[in-house]
């Protein structure tokens, strides 16, 4: 199984846009699109996967809601996953989330908290200089980190991103080309 995780310095920052258009750029990929989350609610339109104590997997169905597991099928995926976990239970339902998607033939996952407890083929962070809040979780993944996605032009001076890897253009419509050929790439290679 290939796994991208995607990342974000905060809240609302475009890691659906941005996985939505990993999804529509790599159209021949079977994706998986897993969100998971620490908010826990009864989701719309999305039957129980598995439950365990502390988490629950939901697997979407298609509709025109604005959810962000609807928005990943509407962009291409094969199957989109609503992981809902408590801090404390995260580490264990990421470990049956891979276990489970073990066979997938690709699987993005948006979440900043999980990163820690998954072993991705590409981590990719989305970073925004204009934004002041950054969380800890992603911190703690800015050495591990495959590539940087900048939401403001000026962000490439910034000591998060000096770190010798490479750093792409955040579009809400498209991806940076550089950015297709290198995720084309990795996810070329035997996993």
């Amino acid at each position: 199984m290939a796994l991208i995780v995607v990342g974000g310095q905060t809240k609302n920052i475009g890691k659906t846009t941005l996985i939505c258009n990993i999804i529509v750029a790599l159209p021949r990929v079977k994706w998986t699109a897993v969100k998971i989350t620490n908010h826990l609610h009864a989701p719309r339109h999305c039957e129980i996967f598995k439950e365990s104590g502390g988490w629950t997997i939901w697997n979407q169905n298609p509709t025109k809601d604005e959810s962000d597991t609807a928005k990943f099928l509407r962009s291409g995926a094969d199957r989109a996953l609503l992981v809902q976990s408590e801090d404390s239970s995260l580490k264990e339902a990421c470990a049956f989330l891979q276990a489970e998607l073990a066979s997938a033939a690709a699987v993005i996952v948006e979440s900043a908290s999980a990163m820690e407890f998954l072993d991705p083929t590409v981590l990719l962070l989305l970073l925004d200089a204009a934004q002041f809040d950054f969380k800890q979780s992603v911190k703690r993944q800015l050495e591990r980190a495959d590539a940087f996605i900048i939401r403001s032009s000026d962000f490439k001076a910034s000591e998060w991103v000096k770190r010798n890897k490479p750093v792409f253009a955040a579009s809400s419509n498209r991806l940076d080309p550089a950015l297709v050929s290198m995720l084309e790439a990795k996810l070329a290679r035997p996993v």
